[in-house]
């Protein structure tokens, strides 16, 4: 069999070097400044970048991960959609249902993981519920007749489910019961997180101590309405070691937000997600969803139809990184590493290292209609080194 041969060209991030990375079977041979010879891919106008992680991921491209249907071709054709959009790993999300419909879903992903090469691209899966806050507001659309107070023993029975596939749990760290099972997930090497919830700073201190790590799309799943001072944001912002995952779309958190939470964090601890649900990847117009009417806009804001109730969101992780970019203080690497090496460090997940090296791998995105500046449009990936194979989706 012929070996195959790339030449790769484009920017680096945080970088006016143009590279030429050229690859061998999928193992980059060199990273060099350009020469005379003409590239199989990319050139001046693209940016090449890490490969995307999104640790929440409730559907896409019509696909849904909460439906009573779903079965193990759902999770491959979702995972190979998202592959063209950049993302090689991602955590999927299953919000707040019965027990029995959440533990027969973990069940199918315990079937689907099996399968080696998807379970490099899906470490495991992000528990969203049930044990979130059961009030009006810090609830979001979660079904209230299914929350309930943390459970070591629930969350077992959906942890055996998923055979052990389990790489985080959101849940309200004000209701009794959740520092013991935050331990209890911990111990398991489960990342506890907060979201949700209405708690106090006594009640985030307590969640921290015992082993909270993170806070689930922080600004999201809180009371529409809080007290200035003594609310559920400022001890999250505080808190040094709570990572924060947030969701760039500008419609869930407007700019300002985005540029104080990536301050309060510092680009160490701020992680972009795109919370994504059935409609993300599909074109506007008017859905049925969740039993109600939806409609997605041009701008793809998706509200409940003839209101501007947010009903979930359509964006593309790379679009987020973007997003935050053009509106806050972090450089282009900081917000692609909060889409990538981030995650993966939290959730203790291998990742390619970065900037690419002779001798490695080939893991990273060839991107165009990024600019050097800020003023943006919209990005693309034009092609993916994944796993030692190259994937072109766009000349």
């Amino acid at each position: 069999m012929s070996s195959q041969r790339y030449l790769i060209r484009g920017r680096l991030p945080d970088d006016d070097r143009v590279v030429d990375i050229r690859l061998q079977d999928g193992t980059i041979m060199s990273v060099r400044r350009p020469g005379r010879a003409t590239p199989d891919l990319g050139g001046d106008d693209v940016i090449i970048t890490p490969a995307l992680f999104d640790i929440q991921v409730n559907g896409a491209f019509g696909i849904d991960l909460q439906a009573s249907d779903l079965v193990v071709e759902h999770i491959y054709a979702l995972n190979a959609a998202l592959l063209r959009k950049g993302v090689v790993r991602w955590m999927p999300t299953l919000v707040t249902d019965s027990v029995a419909a959440m533990e027969r879903r973990c069940r199918v992903f315990a079937e689907a993981l099996r399968d080696p090469q998807l379970a490099r691209c899906i470490p495991g899966i992000h528990l969203e519920g049930p044990h979130i806050s059961p009030e009006d507001g810090p609830r979001g659309a979660h079904p209230p007749e299914h929350v309930l107070a943390p459970s070591t023993r629930v969350f077992n029975r959906l942890y055996q489910a998923a055979a052990g596939k389990v790489c985080c749990l959101t849940l309200a760290p004000e209701l009794p019961g959740a520092t013991r099972l935050i331990r209890f997930a911990v111990h398991r090497g489960v990342v506890a997180a907060l979201g949700h919830h209405a708690a106090d700073a006594r009640h985030i201190a307590a969640a921290v101590a015992a082993g909270a790590r993170l806070c689930t799309h922080l600004g999201n799943g809180m009371a529409p309405r809080i007290h200035r001072h003594h609310n559920a944001l400022w001890p999250q912002l505080a808190e040094d070691r709570l990572f924060a995952s947030v969701i760039a779309d500008l419609e869930h958190i407007p700019p300002e937000a985005l540029r104080v939470f990536s301050r309060a964090k510092g680009p160490e601890r701020i992680i972009l997600t795109s919370d994504s649900m059935s409609l993300a990847g599909m074109k506007p117009g008017t859905y049925q969803l969740f039993g109600a009417e939806v409609k997605m806009k041009r701008s793809g804001r998706v509200c409940l139809a003839g209101t501007e109730l947010l009903a979930g969101s359509s964006l593309m992780l790379l679009q987020g990184v973007w997003n935050m970019y053009r509106h806050t203080d972090l450089s282009l690497g900081q917000c692609l590493a909060a889409a990538s090496t981030t995650p993966a460090r939290l959730f203790n997940v291998p990742a390619a290292p970065w900037p690419p090296a002779p001798g490695q791998q080939a893991s990273f995105l060839v991107c165009r209609e990024i600019p050097v500046g800020r003023n943006s449009t919209k990005p693309r990936v034009h092609a993916l080194a994944h796993h030692g194979t190259i994937s072109i989706f766009e000349s």
